[in-house]
């Protein structure tokens, strides 16, 4: 007589596949539950945040160069050093209905032809806040007197004789925005061109049109 051996080593093979199916089947089905929770919970969340910083975005920022004075602007021969006197109005406006923004450091270097000018990068004040659509004023100012090469020398000499100098001050600020509990510290670094007519021995050139420092 056959012993069915054979059979029950069959249908139990196949009670094994059953069942290894139904745990597979099980743990997909239990992972697509779990997606779908976390698409409930995130996507009201992250609608949320997206309409929060829609609302409290901040602005397009840049620092202006209201007017400028230069008061000279001369190489002293023969150590061929380049005298300079300079004063900027420079603000900055936060335009921001809600935003409060809070300078953490700010600074402003003049150059001339890619040559420094001072003063140091940190010779402004900082920290300080400045509510929503606010403007503040600083007024950094360069003086002294710094060696060059010549060909810094033969563009200036090229310059007064066209009669229009051209100088760069570069602002470097870092800043923090703050929305209920969270921070964000964002650091910009600017260029503010300038142009001037030659000052003479007692009338200093005066900047006063005004122009957007543009984000390097």
């Amino acid at each position: 007589m056959p012993n069915g051996s054979g059979d029950d080593g069959g249908g139990q093979q196949q009670i094994n596949s059953m069942a290894l199916g139904n745990c597979l089947f099980g743990c997909f089905k239990g992972l697509l539950e779990c997606a779908w929770q976390c698409v409930q919970f995130w996507t009201p969340l992250t609608v949320i945040v997206i309409l929060l910083w829609l609302i409290y975005r901040p602005d397009r920022f840049r620092p202006r160069v209201d007017s400028a004075v230069l008061a000279a602007l001369q190489l002293d021969q023969p150590a061929q050093q380049l005298r300079y006197d300079l004063a900027v109005d420079l603000s900055f406006r936060n335009s921001h209905r809600r935003l409060t923004i809070r300078y953490l450091d700010v600074g402003a270097t003049a150059f001339y032809n890619g040559t420094k000018l001072g003063p140091a990068d940190d010779a402004l004040p900082a920290p300080f806040r400045q509510g929503p659509k606010n403007t503040t004023v600083l007024h950094p100012a360069f003086r002294g007197a710094v060696a060059v090469d010549s060909g810094v020398a033969a563009e200036l000499e090229g310059e007064l004789a066209a009669g229009t100098v051209h100088l760069r001050v570069s602002v470097a600020l870092t800043l923090m925005y703050k929305v209920w509990l969270a921070k964000d510290v964002f650091f910009y670094k600017y260029d503010c061109w300038l142009w001037f007519p030659p000052p003479a021995n007692d009338t200093p050139a005066v900047f006063n049109a005004g122009t957007q420092c543009w984000a390097t």
